[in-house]
């Protein structure tokens, strides 16, 4: 199903249970972008139902974030966010350095957005990454 996650459908049936038809394109993208930064924030080893769920910690794996070692590091990130978001499709992640904040690691991912059977919708989100690890997600 491309539409909510089942605990926001959940609470959208109790607050609003008349409204208990196709949720809005618009909501779905909100949903899929809040899930994958919760999902970016989860450090690979720190869940206990699952040991390969979540980002490796790449400053502890000897990375310097170097030209060489950016392909790996969005190769990573595009293989995790299509194995746990299954509604996007074709994620494409690449490092986008931003020069007004060198201290922060920017990311663009474009991926299609699987929404109400065959409607496909083109997705960009920008991920940034602060200088403590913290991941946050825009549209």
């Amino acid at each position: 199903m491309a539409g909510l996650r089942f605990l926001e459908r959940l609470r959208q049936m109790q607050r609003a249970p008349e409204r208990r038809v196709a949720t809005a394109p618009e909501e779905v993208l909100q949903s899929v972008t809040d899930y994958v930064g919760k999902i970016l924030n989860t450090r690979k080893g720190s869940t206990v139902l699952d040991e390969d769920f979540g980002i490796p910690d790449f400053t502890s794996a000897g990375l310097a974030f170097s030209k060489e070692d950016m392909p790996r590091v969005e190769k990573e990130i595009s293989a995790f966010i299509e194995r746990c978001e299954p509604r996007l499709h074709n994620v494409v992640v690449q490092f986008s350095p931003d020069t007004g904040v060198p201290l922060q690691m920017v990311f663009s991912l474009n991926a299609e957005l699987r929404y109400a059977g065959d409607d496909v919708f083109p997705v960009h989100l920008v991920t940034r990454v602060d200088p403590l690890g913290k991941v946050t997600v825009s549209q």
